[in-house]
């Protein structure tokens, strides 16, 4: 037995309570090294009176098996104590309590936890779950009632200066393409007064810029959204600022006098524009950052969030460069939007391993590139295997709880990566097969806008042209829209379990299946060469999958 791979906490996120009489018990230990787990419980008061609930392994990646127990207590959770009894694949048996493991139960050093509280709980908002999201670079989606001059030709290569024209009212225009592909939910990037046509160096929190259109714009965007049952949530760029926002002057004029001083990080005196004189993102000086740990911010913040869902009514926000946040401050912040707005989601970027950000206490979701570098290193670039592929799902998956699983922000592109066609180089057939793996894998699937028209593009800032309204390609439009009325359709897609059914290298095929209750989907992506025939035994299924397609097998 590896002990020391056995590993077990009795708090989040080994414990995860979904409800205040039901947890979650997770355990992890070496791969496929134990045969049975048991998790032995009591209350406090009633030593004589134990419970043995056997464990399953729900995920495994090539070092880590995950075992799982779900209890439904008859009663709040309190003062409750347990045990494990581990049995491994040589038919050794030890019991492993919060203090050492032994060869024989002991009441001594068991775990115990003493309460389950409101705030302990594991949840996001249910309409997030599953939820098909569309990104919008509101520069470049659609031109609506503007009369600015000297924009670029909407058509025309990108850059990091040049204006299109896409507006606010541009989007409200569009409201019905975007009801009928499906989408459930539009994420904005900035839209409020700021430098550059990215808008990720803001000015002014409460101001819609200009170039975008007004507060009613963004009103009646919202309103039409919500009346095709589409959601809207916008970019909350605070981890920092731009060098023309209103506190960030008064630094710049007035020095170690500002009253503002404390908003940001300077390292010298007098401030002037450049990395030696203050903290930025990224060392880029036209951005300095926030002093989240600051009262005044934090207030500042929280009166920014409040206004738009008060004012605008929008569904969430997206949290830019929210690692680098001050931990304390997210919390609050969602302490005191979520009192008032507890359906508001909370979608944070990261681009790795976002489990120590999400939580009762962080953040609902993630924007999950993790899932992204998948996409790219088995379909895109072919540089992982179909194992390979598996052990990084797995992996993947048993980072986050259920329900933020469901939840997290699949990507398969951004305002921040190259075009998936042109990772892909072009190869269509590849972009279909990802997006069809995208919208039938756990989680809530994320269109960058115009990837479902077949748009190409390098990175920032090629990722970002004009929307091919005049150009589409309509075969990718029809196929992303079929995917999603297939996920609407089978609950077992939205919301179901995941399990892998074969991860074959030699022949380039992966299968997965989606499960809720009795009803099932069974996705088989086949990226090989020649057709294959394949017996699924336990569904009664047998099919034939062409090469570089995917055939969906149902039972509902």
């Amino acid at each position: 037995m590896k002990t020391a791979a056995i590993r077990h906490l009795s708090f989040y996120p080994f414990v995860q309570p979904l409800a205040r009489n039901e947890l979650h018990f997770i355990l992890h230990a070496a791969y496929r090294d134990l045969a049975t787990v048991e998790l032995i419980w009591w209350k406090r008061t009633e030593p004589e009176t134990r419970h043995a609930v056997p464990m399953t392994v729900r995920y495994e990646d090539h070092t880590t098996s995950q075992w799982n127990a779900f209890i439904i207590f008859h009663e709040e959770v309190h003062y409750i104590k347990y045990v494990f009894r581990i049995t491994d694949t040589d038919g050794i048996t030890l019991w492993l309590n919060s203090v050492s493991l032994l060869d024989h139960f002991s009441f001594e050093g068991s775990y115990e936890i003493l309460q389950v509280n409101d705030t302990d709980l594991v949840s996001v908002p249910d309409w997030s779950k599953g939820c098909v999201y569309y990104q919008i670079f509101p520069e470049r989606f659609a031109k609506g009632k503007d009369s600015r001059k000297n924009l670029a030709d909407w058509n025309a290569a990108p850059t990091r200066e040049n204006y299109m024209g896409g507006t606010i009212s541009g989007i409200t225009g569009r409201i019905s393409y975007l009801a009928d592909l499906g989408v459930e939910c539009v994420y904005l990037t900035p839209i409020f007064l700021a430098d550059f046509n990215h808008k990720y160096a803001t000015t002014d929190y409460f101001q819609i810029d200009p170039v975008f259109g007004t507060e009613q714009d963004l009103i009646s965007l919202v309103n039409e959204a919500h009346r095709n049952g589409i959601r809207i949530i916008l970019d909350g760029v605070f981890n920092h600022v731009g060098i023309h926002f209103g506190p960030f002057n008064d630094l710049l004029t007035n020095g170690e006098n500002s009253r503002y001083k404390e908003w940001f990080y300077p390292k010298r005196f007098p401030v002037e524009i450049t990395p030696a004189c203050y903290e930025c993102v990224g060392d880029y000086p036209y951005m300095p950052r926030l002093n989240g740990s600051n009262t005044d911010v934090r207030r500042y913040v929280r009166d920014v969030l409040l206004y738009w869902l008060d004012h605008a009514h929008i569904d969430g926000w997206r949290f830019d460069v929210a690692d680098e946040l001050d931990r304390h401050a997210i919390v609050w912040w969602r302490e005191e939007v979520k009192k008032k707005y507890p359906e508001a989601v909370f979608l944070c970027e990261t681009w790795g391993d976002a489990s120590g950000m999400l939580g009762p206490d962080g953040f609902d979701c993630a924007m999950n590139y993790l899932f992204r570098d998948a996409m790219i290193g088995y379909f895109a670039h072919e540089s992982i295997s179909e194992s390979d592929l598996d052990v990084h799902l797995k992996n993947m998956l048993m980072r986050y709880p259920d329900q933020m699983n469901h939840a997290m922000y699949n990507c398969i592109g951004s305002h921040d990566t190259a075009r998936f066609l042109t990772e892909c180089s072009n190869v269509k057939w590849k972009l279909k097969l990802a997006m069809a793996f995208q919208m039938l894998f756990p989680g809530a699937p994320a269109i960058y806008y115009g990837d479902e028209l077949g748009m190409t593009g390098e990175n920032d800032p090629g990722c970002r042209a004009g929307m091919v309204w005049d150009h589409p390609d309509p075969e990718l439009y029809d196929w992303e829209k079929s995917l999603i009325q297939y996920r609407k359709k089978h609950t077992a897609v939205r919301s179901g379990a995941y399990e892998t059914l074969l991860a074959d290298n030699k022949n380039h095929v992966f299968a997965f299946r989606r499960f809720l209750n009795s009803d099932w989907v069974i996705a088989v992506f086949n990226s090989g060469e020649s057709v294959r025939h394949l017996d699924f035994t336990d569904a009664g299924e047998s099919v034939d999958v062409q090469p570089h397609s995917v055939k969906i097998i149902t039972k509902s």
